[in-house]
């Protein structure tokens, strides 16, 4: 079932005035500054309720902005979700490396939310969050009430990530407890930098698994849910995750990605087609029963591929624990 996409928000107060389409192409990057200008053409954009005629039209904030934004060609999405756990109150599922969880930007109905409303007829409320292009465990309530009970949880439980790395991990335990905040080099707004002047306490501890070549498998327990953290601490150590194009070994992967998608060229560079972190393990108490859960959420064929591939050319050393420790 394909929902209309109808995007209503309320404009922010701005500095100042400015024109309409410029302000959209700043808000809503994923179309230009003509592209909007032809959306406000053909009368799908209003404000306060009437079709704004003139893409001139000076916007000051206090606004109510609909867009009719139908015509939106959504990016393809790996939409083979496994259901790991459900019940009257929640739903575990195991989502795929290339599924963003709710609407945002280009997708609307490529959507873990919009998938699971098609699939139980009802509304679904993420209890927590993972990155697009972070594969595993995720927990959708069916009630907001539930919803909260879960992230309760959830903060009194434990995560376990795992994650593909570059380099060669120290066999003893790690423990990373530089704070973040915005990454003041970084072009890139949501992008987040683990170093002395982040503003936001974040700790995580990481335990190897398995070295083969240049690459290692990592254990991530995050003791604080700060967004990127995982990303932005194994950036931080010199051991950034295979694949990913915002905190990877290239700084400009990510701005090549939204310019030109992603290329053989640049999957080259990269060696997977996506960020290599994995949502393993959650363990809880369920909000309602109070009864102890483990929910589990089997590794990619991708990471196990990927070490395959690399244990036929490199011997493995091994710390002495394995996953389900």
């Amino acid at each position: 079932m394909v929902r209309k996409r109808i995007i209503t928000s309320r404009i922010s107060l701005l500095q100042w005035p400015e024109p309409l389409d410029r302000y959209l192409a700043g808000r809503f990057t994923y179309l230009t500054q003509d592209q909007w200008r032809r959306e406000v053409a053909d009368g799908r954009i209003s404000l306060d309720g009437a079709i704004a005629a003139d893409p001139s039209t000076a916007v000051a904030g206090g606004e109510v902005l609909a867009w009719d934004g139908g015509r939106i060609v959504e990016p393809n999405v790996d939409g083979r979700i496994t259901i790991l756990y459900e019940d009257e109150w929640f739903v575990a599922v195991n989502k795929t490396g290339n599924l963003p969880v709710h609407p945002s930007g280009r997708y609307f109905n490529n959507t873990l939310t919009a998938l699971l409303e098609e699939r139980y007829g009802r509304k679904v409320y993420p209890a927590h969050r993972l990155d697009r292009e972070t594969s595993g465990v995720i927990l959708l309530a069916f009630n907001g009430k539930s919803a909260g009970d879960l992230s309760e949880s959830l903060a009194n439980g434990s995560k376990e990530y795992l994650a593909l790395v570059h380099g060669y991990f120290p066999d003893h335990e790690t423990i990373i407890g530089l704070p973040l905040g915005p990454d003041p080099e970084s072009a890139v707004n949501k992008k987040r930098k683990a170093w002395p002047g982040g503003t936001q306490k974040a700790l995580t501890r990481f335990r190897k698994i398995l070295t083969a070549g240049e690459f290692s498998l990592v254990r991530c327990f995050p003791e604080t849910g700060r967004l990127h953290q995982i990303r932005a601490h194994l950036k931080s150590a010199g051991f950034p995750i295979v694949g990913d194009k915002l905190y990877g070994r290239e700084e400009n992967a990510f701005h090549e990605f939204i310019r030109n998608g992603f290329t053989a060229e640049l999957e080259e560079r990269l060696l997977l087609p996506r960020s290599a972190l994995h949502a393993a393990r959650l363990v809880i108490l369920h909000p309602r029963t109070r009864k102890k859960m483990i929910i589990r959420a089997q590794l990619p064929e991708m990471f196990a591929d990927f070490i395959r591939k690399e244990k036929s050319a490199h011997p493995i050393r091994r710390p002495g624990f394995g996953l389900q420790e």
